[in-house]
């Protein structure tokens, strides 16, 4: 009796060491198991952060790849304007001298209709003259020699102090017409002047704001814009100095 239960407790004691192993063991894999999920767990947010960061990059780099596409449109719209404040500064002119040479068409018509007037004018009273010396040849054919040599000096006399009062008179309108033309040059003159400084002026200032926006411009391509819109600047200040 006493063997069998010296066998029993030994039994029992292994037993319970095999369930204090097992136990164990259970609780080292659960451990590991927790410890190989936590792991799973780092391992899956670096993953999804580095994803995160990926896009972020990329996102941030089509931003900036907008950002610059966005820049140089506004360069080429402002390069545009510029070409068409050109074109609309040529047009300007053209029709400047269009103007111009019609008010010379008419004045030149004016003075030849004028010229005609004045030459009808002289025939008219030619005319009337010689009707009138005829009437008082008339008159006169039973006067004297004398008086008839004398009536032909004064007659002669008074053409030649026509001819030469109008010829002063004539010399007189050359004059101030002379005058009225060179006045009048000198205002057109004075006028282009006074219009290529105000043009000057304004290119001043569409330069000096196209450099402003130049230089605050921050993309890669800045260096070749800029020197693009100075090439074109120093074209216009060349094509408004050979205007002036």
């Amino acid at each position: 009796m006493p063997k069998r239960k010296k066998r029993k407790k030994i039994e029992h004691g292994a037993f319970s060491k095999l369930a204090s192993f097992t136990s164990s063991a259970i609780k080292d894999y659960k451990h590991n198991q927790k410890l190989k999920q936590q792991q799973l767990e780092k391992d899956l947010k670096k993953q999804e952060f580095s994803k995160l960061s990926l896009e972020k990059k990329e996102l941030r780099a089509k931003e900036d790849n907008f950002r610059k596409q966005e820049e140089k449109l506004q360069i080429k719209f402002e390069n545009l304007k510029l070409k068409e404040r050109e074109l609309e500064l040529k047009d300007n002119e053209l029709k400047t001298k269009e103007n111009s040479l019609k008010e010379k068409e008419l004045n030149l018509k004016f003075k030849g209709e004028e010229q005609k007037n004045k030459e009808s004018d002289l025939k008219k009273k030619e005319k009337d003259l010689q009707i009138k010396s005829e009437e008082q040849n008339r008159k006169d054919v039973d006067l004297k020699v004398r008086e008839d040599e004398q009536r032909q000096k004064e007659l002669k006399e008074s053409r030649r102090k026509r001819r030469e009062q109008k010829l002063r008179d004539e010399k007189e309108q050359e004059k101030r017409n002379l005058e009225a033309l060179k006045l009048k040059e000198w205002e057109e003159k004075f006028d282009r002047e006074q219009k290529a400084r105000e043009e000057q002026e304004k290119l001043k200032e569409e330069k000096l704001r196209m450099r402003e926006s130049n230089r605050r411009s921050n993309d890669a391509d800045y260096s070749e814009n800029s020197e693009e819109v100075t090439k074109q600047l120093e074209a216009l200040d060349v094509e408004n100095s050979s205007k002036n």
